[in-house]
């Protein structure tokens, strides 16, 4: 399992594991290589797309007597840290770029 790291001048780099990555990348509309980019003018859009598929998605729910440590993870929580990514590079007009 691979590890993909996110980069940007606007905010913290990422690891993500690359499963998760070619998920939000796959829903951005950008595919998962080596090395890739969202230039500054696609971040908006990126942003627009990702937040939909979140808003869009159900909820991951946890049942009362359910421990949320083993919980599955959803889209919202495996989207976040990226959002946030994307939120910063669009607020000073950068690049995020990634690597394997």
């Amino acid at each position: 399992m691979a590890l993909v790291i996110f980069r940007s001048r606007a905010a913290s780099q990422i690891l993500m594991q690359s499963e998760s990555a070619q998920l939000l990348l796959d829903i951005i509309g950008k595919p998962l290589g080596q090395r890739g980019v969202i230039a500054a003018a696609e971040i908006d859009e990126a942003l627009r797309r990702l937040q939909a598929a979140v808003a869009a998605s159900p909820a991951a729910a946890t049942a009362p007597d359910e421990d949320p440590a083993t919980a599955p993870v959803g889209l919202r929580q495996r989207a976040f840290p990226l959002l946030e990514m994307l939120r910063a590079a669009s607020r000073r007009q950068v690049d995020i770029t990634w690597g394997i």
